[in-house]
């Protein structure tokens, strides 16, 4: 069934709920009609749009709304979403008629044109920005480019696109940027304390891309500045806070630089770089450098001090000539004058020599004794080098066998000293020795010794070895061991003249010790001196008990003598006490013998009666004490029958 194309939507409002139908309701009489109506009636919803695609023309219903597409016109429908954005995403649609492409951000439920496509299926993220945060956006039609600050969201136009994102230098009181314009080629510098923003042709020219600190100067520093366009030079003394210019560079490594304060006794050499000119600033003073002063050797150089003991050689830049200055002070050279060399007094003692060489090559010579001088009025033991004048030195050996010459003399001894040596050689029987000793020797014309050799003590240990191997070589192992002191005193005394010669004079020349340099004939000889050595222990030990034996002998003599001196004072003793007791008892018989006789003569007795009865009584007491002693003691008593008169009857 046709209808008027006018009048062939059925539309439903969607506030009243009540439908209509404009034209032809009448002609919808069957269910069959009604059925196909009701499938193709499109119920749009409030986040929808329904597209029809109409024989010329797209059109486009956006919910909520009932649509019902015409049977004659209508090529195709269909129901899409509509964009729904939030606050922090936008999307990029195309209109399909006219190819420009627009950006829609959030909040936002947009409905496309009938044309209107989205480019990407999900939608974008703006862009938040803090305060420090930014981008960099360039045109991709004009190719300009542009800076975006923050704080801020983003939404770029569609003809931008977002480069890179940068960051906002924060700089603070003390700090600078130098920047350039790659457009202009122009450069400047961005003081603290600001947030600088980088515009898309800024670059910056600090060192490493980093914020550089400004140079904080103390009230004794100051700072070289050079202008690397212009190559001027400014100076900045402190106290200050310098910035430099985009184009400056510290003229000095470092950048701050101490002025050079100057003690009284210190001083520093300045030369300006424009005039040449060299100048000398002594203390007590500050010195500050202007732009083109430049420092010759050290910042500070201290005076030397010149007194008895130090002198000071100096050169003239000018003449080129030397002069000593000995003269006690506090040496400062100046703008023409250098200090070549700072010369010790040479002092020598009593033993010691030096030898010195002139500017023309000639000798002379020093000594601490007078005596030993060719001229004692030149001579002179305490002295400075004169100017052109050195120290002689020669390059001895050392070492046992001499193979190092690396010992530097410059003052020589002169007394008498030990120098030791080995060396090896062969006896006549093949047999290799190591010998090792000393020499005693000394130099006495240092002259002499100065024109024949460099080397003395290795002439001497050489020529030694020489006559060593020549007499040793004459004689066998066992002579050498008998005779090697008196080999040791030919070997320096048969040529007296090479150390005559050489002003050397050897005293002596001991073999100290001697060995095989052969293991096996080491082992030989080192049985046959055990052996010796043995013999010479046993006999040593045969000496000292025949000594013991003897001194035993001899206190056996002095013991005796002791002895018999001592019997002798004991019987002297005992008869003397005998001496003593006989005379006690005498003198006591006496009287005893007295008394009774006087006794026996009061009572009439005559003489001889009286002084026999007497020596009777004496007698019996005599006895009674010896039969008391007997009877106290353990001794047996034996009577004789006429002590007892017993009588004895035989029967």
């Amino acid at each position: 069934m046709v209808l008027d194309s006018a009048r062939n939507a059925i539309v439903w409002s969607a506030s009243e709920g009540l439908p209509y139908i404009l034209g032809a309701s009448a002609l919808l009489g069957t269910s069959t009609l009604i059925k196909k109506v009701s499938k193709r009636i499109q119920y749009v919803g409030r986040d929808e749009q329904l597209v029809v695609k109409r024989l010329t023309e797209k059109v486009v219903y956006n919910g909520p709304c009932v649509v019902f597409p015409s049977y004659m016109t209508t090529l195709s429908y269909k129901k899409r979403k509509a964009v729904t954005l939030d606050a922090k995403e936008y999307v990029a649609i195309r209109d399909e008629t006219t190819g420009e492409i627009r950006h829609v951000a959030g909040p936002a439920l947009e409905f496309l044109g009938a044309y209107d496509e989205v480019i990407e299926p999900s939608p974008r993220k703006l862009l938040s920005l803090g305060a420090v945060d930014g981008v960099i956006v360039e045109n991709t039609k004009s190719g300009e480019q542009r800076l975006v600050k923050g704080p801020r969201t983003f939404l770029p136009t569609p003809d931008e696109a977002i480069l890179r994102e940068v960051k906002a230098i924060s700089l603070k009181k003390d700090e600078y940027l130098r920047l350039m314009d790659n457009q202009t080629g122009r450069s400047w510098t961005e003081l603290g304390e600001q947030l600088a923003w980088l515009q898309p042709h800024y670059v910056v020219k600090s060192p490493g891309g980093k914020v550089e600190n400004a140079l904080s100067l103390k009230p004794h520093q100051f700072v070289r500045l050079q202008d690397r366009l212009t190559g001027k030079v400014r100076v900045v003394r402190g106290p200050s806070l310098v910035f430099p210019e985009a184009s400056e560079r510290t003229l000095d490594d470092g950048g701050v630089m101490d002025a050079i304060h100057l003690k009284p006794w210190q001083y520093t050499v300045i030369q300006d770089l424009e005039s040449g000119q060299i100048r000398v600033e002594r203390g007590e003073k500050t010195v500050w450098l202007s732009g083109s002063d430049h420092i010759v050797g050290s910042r500070r150089n201290d005076a030397v001090r010149v007194d008895a003991e130090v002198a000071v050689l100096v050169r003239n830049r000018k003449s080129g000539t030397q002069h000593l200055v000995i003269e006690p002070q506090m040496f400062i050279p100046n703008e023409d004058e250098e200090v070549v060399e700072i010369r010790k007094r040479i002092k020598l003692a009593d033993n010691e020599a030096v030898v010195l060489k002139d500017g023309n090559g000639q000798y002379h010579f020093r000594y601490g004794d007078d005596a030993k001088a060719v001229d004692p009025s030149q001579n002179q033991r305490s002295f400075f080098l004169p100017p052109h004048w050195e120290l002689v030195s020669l390059m001895w050996s050392r070492g046992r066998r001499r193979e190092r010459r690396d010992l530097c003399i410059s003052i020589f001894d002169t007394r008498p000293q030990y120098m030791s040596f080995e060396f090896n050689c062969r006896t006549s029987d093949n047999v290799e020795m190591i010998l090792e000793g000393t020499f005693f020797w000394e130099v006495v014309d240092l002259p002499s010794m100065l024109q024949f050799t460099g080397d003395a003590p290795g002439d001497v240990c050489s020529h030694a070895r020489s006559c060593f191997i020549q007499l040793v070589s004459k004689v066998t192992l066992q002579e050498f061991m008998d005779t090697f002191n008196e080999i040791a005193r030919k070997a320096h005394s048969n040529d007296d003249s090479f150390y005559k010669q050489r002003g050397i004079k050897i005293h002596s020349l001991e073999v100290t010790r001697y060995a095989c340099a052969d293991e096996s004939t080491s082992r030989i000889l080192q049985e046959i001196i055990q052996e010796t050595t043995n013999r010479m222990n046993r006999l040593s030990m045969q000496e000292s008990e025949n000594e013991v034996a003897l001194a035993r002998l001899r206190g056996s003599v002095e013991q005796e003598k002791a002895r018999s001196d001592v019997i002798a004072i004991e019987n002297a003793h005992k008869l003397e006490l005998s001496n003593c007791i006989g005379q006690s008892e005498a003198q006591q018989a006496s009287t005893f013998i007295e008394t009774l006789n006087t006794l026996y003569k009061d009572i009439g007795a005559t003489k001889e009666d009286a002084l026999a009865n007497a020596y009777e009584m004496w007698k019996v007491l005599r006895k009674n004490d010896s039969l008391t002693a007997v009877s106290n003691g353990t001794a047996k008593v034996l009577f004789a029958p006429s002590d007892t008169k017993l009588s004895f009857d035989t029967q």
